[in-house]
């Protein structure tokens, strides 16, 4: 009987070669591009309807998070249907319908079983061209947001990220997180019914079908539902921020008596379509992105500063953002942040070596091999295609692209990208022992 060796891990399968299809692209005669993907592994059919220049980032300055507000109450009601009446209908669909407004973009995505894919459109039409936003609906949205918007502010997370945010992009709109309460309190159904007449618009905006459709009957369809809705182009007026944050240095928000920390340390980075994105992604992975990650190892595992510990990139459309951030105990604070620079700083100074290297690329691949394994998750695939103007065929080359690079490569964009001197260091907690790092 061969004796097994326990402590040495079995080696890696070679990954299947599975091709990622691509959907086809063509636009309505009203400007809306339409991208379909006939994939019938279930007869289920994933709509996402991309609509730019919809987000909070296009929400003038004193009305911050009206497109939120319109982006939820788009489904409150049309002269045809209640709130009640479109979910019921969406769920006789075996579906739903939501909508929800990032920094960005407004995002409209629904579901439902294949032979209700022409009801479903003709739904989706008419709240999205003909929505009423009902005074009481507009009310109860109020009371609602306003409830959680006062919970957010209680919470160290969300704190962190809204001074986070500040201390990266400055005055720019990207750095808004929540709504306005002034704002809130004021906007009415005439302030909603102008940002969806100004905003929401078919030109320029992304509809995205995954699912099983026939594709000449699924346009006839979404031509004859989609053709009144009409609109002259909305102009892009946001500026590309500068790479650089707007502060740097240790910013502490004070949350007296809090026997825990919430960290957050980043700089800005560039956009997901810049030549060094791909090995910026996978320095970041390396570092932070999971339970083997040098992070979670180091931080959390060996030193047991904190509970939880991670670093990611956050995307938009015209840069990026590095985020490393932790939860940890008050009296471990500045050990922690100590630490995650440690761990930056030995990425950017020692050579990676090619065993972990390996690692991190098949989980990355491994990860993007789980994200096609459903209609919706393939559908929220290619939404980041349409988010990031991406090549169409990026997802498709993603593995190949994956597997040239090279440990060198992601030291390089480290080095680029990550030097400590440009961080903004920001922390939820007590100030006594949460003094600036020596």
């Amino acid at each position: 009987m061969t004796e097994i060796n326990r402590a040495v891990p079995p080696p890696d399968a070679p990954m299947r070669p599975s091709e990622l299809p691509l959907p086809d692209a063509t636009t309505l005669t009203n400007g809306l591009r339409v991208m379909t993907l006939p994939d019938r592994r279930a007869p289920v059919v994933e709509l996402r309807l991309i609509l730019p220049y919809a987000g909070r980032a296009y929400d003038a300055p004193d009305w911050v998070g009206l497109s939120g507000a319109t982006a939820r109450l788009l489904i409150a009601g049309t002269p045809t249907r209640t709130s009640f009446e479109i979910a019921d209908e969406a769920d006789r669909y075996g579906g739903y319908i939501s909508v929800s407004a990032n920094t960005e973009t407004a995002i409209l995505s629904a579901r439902c079983l294949a032979p209700y894919t022409e009801p479903m459109i003709r739904l989706i039409a008419d709240v999205l061209l003909n929505p009423i936003f009902p005074s009481d609906e507009v009310e109860i949205d109020r009371a609602n947001t306003l409830q959680r918007l006062r919970l957010q502010r209680s919470q160290p997370a969300f704190l962190a990220e809204e001074r986070f945010r500040i201390a990266l992009f400055g005055d720019h709109p990207y750095h808004r997180l929540a709504p306005d309460e002034n704002a809130l309190q004021r906007w009415q159904t005439e302030h909603l019914r102008a940002f969806h007449a100004t905003r929401y618009r078919p030109h320029e905006a992304t509809l995205l079908v995954v699912g099983d459709f026939e594709p000449e009957t699924l346009l006839n369809w979404l031509n004859d539902a989609l053709g009144a809705w009409q609109g002259a182009v909305v102009q892009d007026p946001l500026p590309t921020p500068a790479m650089q944050n707007t502060e740097v240095g240790w910013l502490l928000v004070e949350r007296p008596n809090s026997v825990q920390s919430h960290l957050m340390l980043g700089t800005l980075c560039p956009p997901r379509t810049a030549p060094e994105s791909l090995a910026l992604h996978g320095a970041v992975t390396l570092l932070g992105g999971g339970a083997s990650s040098r992070l979670f190892l180091t931080v959390r595992e060996q030193y047991g500063y904190a509970y939880s510990v991670g670093a990611h990139l956050d995307y938009y459309l015209r840069i990026s953002a590095f985020v490393a951030e932790a939860q940890t105990a008050t009296e471990n604070t500045r050990d922690a942040a100590r630490q995650i620079r440690t761990e930056i700083e030995r990425l950017i100074q020692e050579p990676v070596p090619p065993l972990e290297m390996d690692a991190t690329r098949n989980y990355l691949i491994g990860r993007h091999m789980i994200s096609r394994l459903t209609l919706g998750s393939l559908a929220d695939l290619y939404k980041q295609t349409v988010l990031y103007t991406l090549p169409l065929d990026y997802w498709r080359r993603y593995p190949d692209l994956l597997g040239a690079l090279t440990p060198q490569e992601v030291q390089s964009a480290a080095a680029r990208y990550l030097q400590p001197e440009r961080f903004v260091t920001v922390v939820v907690g007590e100030p006594s022992p949460t003094k600036p790092i020596p």
